[in-house]
Formats: structure tokens, C-alpha cells, sequence
């Protein structure tokens, strides 16, 4: 193609102007695709248009499309797939009018595109139709759409009934139960359902047009038939997505994020600019495409801790949890609190949830933790954190020692003499060992049971048998049995998981020690945060607790590594005009066992998620974040 006829692209008319294409008809397939390209106003929009939902699959521009204008023709590349659609979408005898991205965006201008991407939403929304293409059909494609049409004209009934009945359509399909059941699985997995852009273009259409080779089928069809699927408790996320292309109760960002976290793009900024058509009017937010991804996630972040629900900033903290922090630059300049929505959530403790498989259906966690939740404040870009002195003390809870993961390089013997030395860092001689064996084996158990060793796989003895058997043998013989059973997966625990004891909140009271495990590295003198109580229903050693007069609170706890001499940028004063002296970032999240005394246990459980913050300001119950 010569450069004098390359298709030059005219600025856009104006602020809420697009690019609409008219495409010719034609009688055969193979006839060369022509159009014209319009500009239009949506908000004087008078013509009807069609807008196109597909993957742009790999960048191969070795397709042409010609494009009429005054001067004469001109062209441009375009995909093979993209090539597709638009023969499988045009009309015999009249002009079509399109809108795709790939033509009507000028995709050289990126200031074009700052400013057209986060209208997406409302371009889909207005179209009168939208066509999804999924590439081309197979052999099976018209059994498999014959399939969803029987599945979606199913009666609402009680789910071992539906399950009943999706198998007797299976059984119908050709070829059998096994061959619908992989049909139906390989159509999940077609790219369109794992990109993060039709999630909004799907759920905003007005009406939706599934086409697959040459088999076409409402989009709403497709749903009911997924959701009645379901029932048979064989999903995975793309069906999951596919159950959830509806018409939408729009959610915040955060929710949204959280539900869609496995859907893909290539670029960072539309992990949220792809789902910004689907937030609710008094959560939305201005989107500056603009900056950088790690900018623009710190602005997310931080509109979301500028609310004054204290549970929709603890939501952010939860985020970072399960999505990890954004990279730190090595002068750590960047907040330690922002979120990488970059990624995929992965849940590698119980902090507010016991359910491990993401795909499980659960309610998104709109008050995380149970009670006893700390209090966030964020002015001008600072965020403090508050707890209340009965359950974190005066300055938190510092990390005594820390056992770091096993590296892998360490051999079995090496890896037993590990877990030999822990066992007695953690049970001292001089210690009251039956109170603590009493706290670490509830902790352990917590961790074992979440991450699902099936007991036929646990380890039956081990190499430091003698060790355990030592430090219980004060307990009554019927727990000694299921205690030793919890040690024995010690080398479990430590091959993925950092353990460590913090002092307890008053000094020289063992009897309120904290032991904690978590997934990143922690180190002594980093300080454990509480941030809520953890919905535990105990265990057997509850009864013996009872009658020591103590008590175990599962808690999850904030590591934070202070920051010596770091003096504030700006925070809200106290009732005094004093500032809390102390800065940190965080450094990690843990599940945490704290053993106490059985009335203070109680006033814990019923310390309230909001209190005066200005008040443990005072008592140096707070701590910046940076």
C-alpha cells in the first residue's frame, strides 16, 4: 500500500464527537470490503448505529479495507478477524452503520484515545444493538446454540431439579454427554469471554447478538443457559463471567474489580478504565487516562479512603491483601497502600473469608472482618491508621522473631532441623508451654484447614516427634492426639508461610502473646497493626482454655516497618494540637492468633468499629502510612 494512499484520520468534531463507519453491501462473501467513515455527535446522534464487541486477537494488520471519501479512495490495515466480522456483519442491498475501535479510534493518537476510552461505556450504551463476534463456528457450534436455547427456556426450579434437567438436554446433544459437556467448555474459553472490555459492552447493550460462525444467538440466552449450567457445581471463572453479562445493578469500582479480576487486557490503566460504564452515579470518579497505570491506581485508591465510611476504606486494605501492592520503587516514594489491580486476586490466607476457590460464588465483602476493626483517616494524601489501646496496646505489637519460609535449596534434613529449632524458639523452657502449644495449634489448624491438606495426606509421624510429644505432655491425653496431629505439618506451614511471635500489648504479661503467620517476609522490630477480628467457631481446645481462665482471638493484622525521623506532610491535628510521632509502610498482612485473659477477651469482642480517633491519637494508638 503507498504512503499517499494510507487513510488519514481527520480530528474528532468534537468533545462527544465519534467515528461512525458505513459499510457497503454486498452480495458475496468475497467481495472487497468499502465503506465511508462520518463523524457524528452522540449528543445530537440521529442515525442508528450497530457497535461491535471482539478480541483483536494478534496484531497481523495484512487485511485491507477501503475507504471512500471526496478525494477518492484511501485504505487502511486491519486484522484478519477484524476482516471477518465485517463480511459476516455486512447487508446484502443496504449500508450498514458500524462502530468498532479498531477504525473509529485513530489508534496513533493517544490523546484521541485518553479521551474516547473512558467514553466506551456510553458509546455501547447508546448503540441500538451490539454485535459480538467470536470468530469462526465449529462442527459443533449450531448443536451447542441449539443446547442454550433449550437450557434458557427452563422454568425457575428448586437446583438438583434444574441440575436433573440440564443432563437430560445434554444426553440430547450429538454426541453425547461428554462431547456437549466439552463443547460447552471450549466455548467458555474462546478469548472474547477472558477480555476485560466486553464486560461493559456487553452488560451496558441495549440488546446483544452473539454470532459464531454462521450461528447467531441473543446474548441474553447464553446467560440464562450459563446460570442453569451452573447447577451442575462445574464452573470455572469464564462461565462465571459469562452467568454475570447482563443487564447490570451498577456496583463501585472496588466491587467490580474484585468480581472480574481474571478478565484481560494489555494495558494496566483499563484493568479499571474497561469497567468504568458499569459504577454506580455516586461512586464514579474522573478517569485521567493521561498518567501512568501506578498513578492512576493511587487516585483509585486514594477517592476510596477519602470516604468517610471507615468499611469502604478497610474494603481498600482488603484489595491489597488479595491483589498485592503496586512494585515499590527502591526510593520509596510510592504509598505502600495502594492496591495492584494490574494482577489477579489471589487468597493466600483466611484474612476475611475461609473460602481458598475464588470461582465459589460469595458475596463481595462490603464490611470486612467481624468487629474490633481499626479506623482509617486520609487527609491530603496521608493515611493513618487508629486502634483501639485495649486491643493493640499503646504502640501495637512488635515482631520478637520471625521463622522466614524455607529456601529452596534446603534439603530434607536441613528443612527438619528448621522446624526443630522453631518448635523450641517458639515453646521456651521457662515459658508457660501449654498455653502457647494451646494458641500455635489453633493457629496452625486455622491455616491447614484453609488451604485443604486432605487427611489421608497429612504426615503421620515426623522427625520431631520427640519434641512435640515434650512440649504437650501436661495436656490431657484426648487433645494430645489431634495437637500432634497439627505439629506434624509444621514443614508444611513453613515451606510457604513466614511464622513469628510479637510481644504481648502490656509488657510482661505472657499470658497475652501474639503468634501470626504470614505469606510475605516480615523481620523483628516490624510492627503487627490489628485491623478486625476473624469469625473463628474454635476448637477443642477452647474447653481447656476455659479452664485456665483464657481465651483465643483469630485476628488479622497489618505488618508495618516503621520509618525512623519521617515526619508527616500534613495530618489533621488532635484535640491538643499534638501528632502522632510514628511513620511506617507496610510490609505484609497476617492471620494472627492473641491469647488473653478471658475478660479481655470479651471487652474485645465487643469494641465498637468506630471510636474517636483523636482520642488514641492522644494515646499514640495510631500510625502513619506511606
Amino acid at each position: 500500500m503507498s504512503v499517499l494512499n494510507k487513510y488519514q484520520y481527520e480530528p474528532l468534531c468534537a468533545k462527544d464527537g465519534i467515528r461512525l463507519i458505513m459499510l457497503d453491501p454486498a452480495s458475496h462473501e468475497g467481495d472487497p470490503l468499502i465503506c465511508s467513515i462520518i463523524q457524528r455527535r452522540r449528543s445530537a446522534q440521529t442515525e442508528d448505529y450497530f457497535a461491535v464487541s471482539y478480541t483483536w486477537g494478534k496484531p497481523d494488520f495484512s487485511r485491507m479495507l477501503e475507504i471512500r471519501c471526496d478525494s477518492g479512495s484511501s485504505y487502511l490495515k486491519i486484522t484478519p478477524n477484524v476482516d471477518a466480522l465485517l463480511r459476516r456483519l455486512r447487508a446484502l442491498k443496504v449500508l450498514r452503520c458500524l462502530w468498532i475501535d479498531a477504525i473509529c479510534l485513530n489508534q496513533a493518537d493517544d490523546t484521541e484515545k485518553a479521551q474516547q476510552i473512558p467514553e466506551m461505556g456510553c458509546i455501547f450504551e447508546q448503540a441500538k444493538l451490539v454485535h459480538i463476534w467470536l470468530g469462526t463456528g465449529d462442527e459443533t457450534t449450531a448443536d451447542l446454540f441449539t443446547f442454550f436455547n433449550a437450557a434458557s427456556q427452563l422454568p425457575e426450579m428448586e437446583k438438583s431439579m434444574m441440575a436433573s434437567h440440564i443432563v437430560t438436554i445434554t444426553q440430547a446433544f450429538n454426541g453425547g454427554v461428554v462431547r456437549a459437556l466439552g463443547s460447552f467448555f471450549e466455548f467458555a474459553d474462546r478469548p472474547w469471554f477472558s477480555r476485560r472490555w466486553i464486560i461493559q459492552e456487553a452488560c451496558l447493550a441495549q440488546q446483544a447478538i452473539v454470532h459464531c460462525g454462521p450461528c447467531s444467538i441473543p446474548l441474553e440466552t447464553i446467560v440464562l443457559a450459563a446460570r442453569r449450567f451452573q447447577t451442575l457445581d462445574m464452573s470455572s471463572y469464564p462461565v462465571k463471567v459469562m452467568t454475570n453479562l447482563h443487564k447490570p445493578v451498577k456496583l463501585t469500582i472496588l466491587e467490580l474489580l474484585w468480581n472480574f479480576h481474571e478478565a484481560l487486557c494489555l494495558e494496566p490503566k483499563d484493568r479499571i478504565a474497561a469497567l468504568l460504564g458499569l459504577v454506580q452515579d455516586d461512586h464514579r470518579f474522573y478517569l485521567d487516562y493521561t498518567v501512568h497505570w501506578t498513578e492512576l491506581y493511587k487516585q483509585v485508591a486514594s477517592s476510596y479512603l477519602s470516604y468517610s465510611n471507615n468499611d469502604i476504606k478497610l474494603q481498600v486494605l482488603l484489595h491489597l491483601f488479595e491483589f498485592g501492592c503496586v512494585p515499590q520503587s527502591e526510593a520509596n516514594d510510592y504509598p505502600s497502600w495502594v492496591p495492584n489491580w494490574s494482577k489477579t486476586r489471589i487468597r493466600l490466607l483466611p484474612y476475611n473469608s475461609d473460602i481458598r476457590n475464588l470461582d465459589t460464588w460469595e458475596p463481595y465483602p462490603t464490611s470486612p472482618g467481624h468487629s474490633g476493626k481499626a479506623s482509617l483517616t486520609f487527609h491530603n494524601g496521608v493515611l493513618q491508621i487508629h486502634w483501639h489501646p485495649l486491643i493493640g496496646g499503646p504502640r501495637s505489637r512488635q515482631i520478637i522473631y520471625a521463622i522466614l519460609p524455607n529456601k529452596p535449596q534446603l534439603n530434607k534434613t536441613q528443612k527438619t532441623e528448621r522446624v526443630k529449632r522453631a518448635l523450641h524458639k517458639l515453646f521456651p523452657a521457662s515459658s508457660n508451654q501449654t498455653l502457647r502449644v494451646l494458641a500455635v495449634s489453633s493457629l496452625l489448624k486455622l491455616v491447614i484447614t484453609f488451604r485443604h491438606i486432605p487427611p489421608n495426606e497429612r504426615k503421620k509421624t515426623s522427625p520431631y516427634d520427640k519434641i512435640i510429644r515434650k512440649t504437650i505432655k501436661k495436656l490431657p491425653e484426648s487433645s494430645q492426639t489431634e495437637i500432634l496431629d497439627t505439629f506434624r505439618q509444621m514443614n508444611f506451614i513453613m515451606k510457604d508461610y513466614c511464622l513469628f511471635e510479637s510481644e504481648p500489648a502490656r509488657q510482661n504479661d505472657e499470658a497475652n502473646a501474639t503468634y501470626g503467620i504470614c505469606s510475605q517476609v516480615v523481620q523483628a522490630g516490624d510492627v503487627m497493626i490489628p485491623l478486625w477480628n476473624i469469625k473463628w467457631k474454635g476448637d477443642a481446645n477452647s474447653d481447656l482454655l476455659d479452664q485456665t481462665g483464657m481465651a483465643i482471638q483469630m485476628k488479622t493484622m497489618l505488618a508495618v516497618r516503621r520509618i525512623a525521623g519521617k515526619q508527616p506532610q500534613c495530618t489533621t491535628s488532635s484535640p491538643t494540637g499534638k501528632f502522632p510521632n510514628e511513620t511506617g509502610r507496610i510490609v505484609g498482612w497476617a492471620v494472627c492468633v492473641l491469647l488473653q485473659h478471658k475478660s479481655s477477651y470479651e471487652q474485645n469482642l465487643s469494641v465498637d468499629a468506630e471510636w474517636d480517633a483523636g482520642l488514641n491519637r492522644e494515646q499514640k494508638c495510631s500510625m502513619r502510612l506511606v
